[in-house]
């Protein structure tokens, strides 16, 4: 798989959980916050299976750094 088709495929689901995050937040089913654990335990446990547990903390560090600077999010697990 070429790095133009991850990226791809990355942007698409990208897109795709932030229609369904803005679906679950309309109709009330769930609280911004709610949303925000429930993502973000999808990725914790995403990076845990690849990775470790150490991997997925260091994950976690690495997106706390990406906010902290202001970066876009959308760059996938790595």
């Amino acid at each position: 798989m070429t790095t133009a088709t991850r990226d791809e495929i990355r942007d698409h689901l990208f897109q795709k959980l932030t229609e369904t995050a803005e679906s679950i937040r309309q109709g009330g089913a769930m609280t911004d916050h709610q949303i925000t654990v429930a993502f973000l335990a999808v990725g914790v446990t995403l990076a845990q299976h690849i990775g470790g547990p150490v991997a997925a903390a260091e994950w976690l560090r690495d997106m706390a750094d990406e906010v902290e600077r202001g970066e876009a999010l959308c760059g996938g697990l790595q």
